[in-house]
């Protein structure tokens, strides 16, 4: 169930916002808003780990990034499980 919401901000703000759906980052503005709700709360979560796990996620991610991982579907089509 989609919640409808209410936003007061700065003009200003408004604006410079407006101008990143404009050159099409965005479709629209509440899926900007939603973006940075979600950046927001991942970010929040990031902190509340503990350095093991953050130097963990970061591994994982550059791994990603490089292309180091596969998918279950592809790793299937070399007879791997996993």
């Amino acid at each position: 169930m989609d919640v409808k919401v209410n936003l007061v901000m700065p003009e200003t703000l408004y604006a410079e916002s407006l101008a990143l759906v404009k050159k099409g980052l965005f479709s629209n503005y509440s899926e900007l808003i939603r973006h940075a709700v979600r950046a927001e709360i991942s970010r929040h979560k990031q902190e509340q780990l503990n350095e093991e796990e953050r130097k963990i996620l970061k591994l994982l991610r550059e791994g990603h990034m490089n292309g180091h991982f596969i998918s279950d579907r592809e790793a299937a089509k070399y007879g791997i499980r996993i």
